[in-house]
C-alpha cells in the first residue's frame, strides 16, 4: 500500500515542476528574441549561450532547492511510517524512529546503486547532473542552429516542437520527461533510505530486508533477477536499481516472528488481470504460472523460452540471470556461462 502511494506521490511532485519550466521557456524565448531574427556572429552567440545558461541555472537552483526540501520531508514520513509499521504488527513494542538528522544524513550519504550511472552517486550531484544536462541540452540547440544557419524562429520552434505532436517532440517535452525520471528516482532512493534508517534503529527485532519488486510485464530484467532475495541490513543492493524502478524492500523480523508470514499474499498484475498471490513468489516463480505470450511479453521469446524449457527452477533461474554485481547478463553472457540450459531449450544465438 505504501507503494502504491509512493508512486501517486511521485506524479505529484512532478506536476510541481510545471511553473519552473513555464518560466523556463517563457524567459529562455525572450532571451532569444533580443537577437533579432539571426545571430550575427559567433561573438553574439557566446554571449547569448552565456546569457541563456544563466537563466536557466538560476530556475534550476529555485527548482532543485524546493525539491531537496521535499526529499526530505518525504524521507522523514517514510521513516516515520516505517517505525509505526512494526508496532502495528509487533504486540507491545516500541518502536524508535530515526531523528531527523539520521534521515538526512542518510539521504546526502548513502549513495544511489542506479544500474549504468556513471556520475557522482550521492544524491544531490545526482539531481544537480541532470540540471546540468538539461541546461547543456538546451544550449545545443542554439549553438547547432546557429552552425546550419537556422533563424531564431527556428530555435524557438525546435525547443517548443510542433503542433502536430501537440509539442511532444520539442526541447521542452524532453526535459519535463526527464524531469519525471529524475523525480521518481529521487524520491524512490529517499523513501528507501529513510525506511532502511529506521530498521537499523530497531536492530532487535529486524534482522534483514527482502527485495520486492512488481509483479507485472513491465519489470525490468534487474528487478526480477532481485526479487525474493535477502540482504542484512547495509550489505546489500536497495532500490533504485534503474531510473524509475518501482520495486521496494520489506523487513525481515527475526525468526520468532514468523508466525506473522502465515497467509501472507502479494500483489501481482498478470494475464487475468490483478489479484492477490502467496508472498512467497518471486518474478520468476509467479511468471512461469502465465501464458506464454505473457512471459515473452515481459522478458522476450528467446529468455521465456528457457524460463520454460530450460530445466532450471525458477530460483535458478533468478539467481543465473545477474553477475555478482547485480547486473543482468546479455543471453550470450548467460550462454557462455552455462550451455547446457540453451541446448535443453533449443535455444540457438
Amino acid at each position: 500500500r505504501n507503494q502504491v502511494l509512493l508512486e501517486r506521490l511521485k506524479q505529484g511532485e512532478h506536476e510541481k515542476f510545471a511553473p519552473f519550466l513555464k518560466k523556463l521557456e517563457k524567459d529562455v524565448r525572450h532571451r532569444l528574441s533580443d537577437e533579432g531574427a539571426t545571430i550575427n556572429n559567433k561573438k553574439r552567440l557566446n554571449i547569448l549561450l552565456s546569457d541563456v545558461k544563466s537563466i536557466q541555472r538560476s530556475i534550476y537552483d529555485d527548482y532543485l532547492k524546493q525539491l531537496t526540501l521535499d526529499l526530505g520531508e518525504i524521507g522523514l514520513n517514510q521513516a516515520e511510517l516505517e517505525a509505526l509499521s512494526y508496532e502495528k504488527v509487533v504486540v507491545k513494542f516500541e518502536s524508535t524512529i530515526p531523528s531527523a538528522a539520521q534521515v538526512s544524513a542518510a539521504l546526502r550519504v548513502n549513495p544511489l546503486q542506479v544500474e549504468g550511472y556513471t556520475g557522482n552517486p550521492l544524491l544531490e550531484p545526482f539531481i544537480n547532473d541532470w540540471s546540468k544536462s538539461r541546461i547543456q541540452q538546451v544550449n545545443t540547440v542554439i549553438q547547432q542552429g546557429f552552425y546550419r544557419g537556422a533563424t531564431i524562429s527556428d530555435m524557438t520552434s525546435e525547443l517548443r516542437g510542433t503542433k502536430t505532436n501537440k509539442f511532444n517532440d520539442g526541447t521542452w517535452a524532453k526535459v519535463n520527461r526527464s524531469n519525471r525520471t529524475i523525480v521518481r528516482t529521487a524520491i524512490q532512493h529517499a523513501s528507501q533510505q529513510a525506511r532502511h534508517e529506521t530498521m537499523k534503529q530497531n536492530s532487535d527485532i529486524v534482522k534483514g530486508y527482502e527485495w520486492v519488486s512488481t509483479l507485472d510485464s513491465k519489470t525490468s530484467d534487474i528487478c526480477a533477477g532481485l526479487d525474493g532475495r535477502r540482504f542484512k541490513i547495509g550489505e546489500g543492493i536497495v532500490p533504485p536499481a534503474h531510473p524509475n524502478c518501482r520495486s521496494t524492500t520489506t523487513p525481515v523480523f527475526s525468526e520468532s516472528f514468523d508466525f506473522l508470514n502465515k497467509g501472507a499474499t502479494r500483489a501481482s498484475k498478470g494475464s487475468s488481470g490483478g489479484k492477490q498471490v502467496d508472498a512467497k513468489e518471486t518474478y520468476y516463480s509467479w511468471l512461469k504460472g502465465q501464458p506464454k505470450a505473457f512471459q515473452e511479453e515481459a522478458i522476450g521469446v528467446s529468455k521465456s523460452k528457457l524460463l520454460r524449457d530450460g530445466g532450471l527452477s525458477a530460483e535458478q533461474f533468478a539467481k543465473q540471470s545477474l553477475n555478482r554485481n547485480f547486473e543482468p547478463l546479455t543471453m550470450a553472457e548467460w550462454k557462455k556461462k552455462n550451455p547446457v540450459i540453451f541446448a535443453e531449450a533449443d535455444i540457438k544465438l
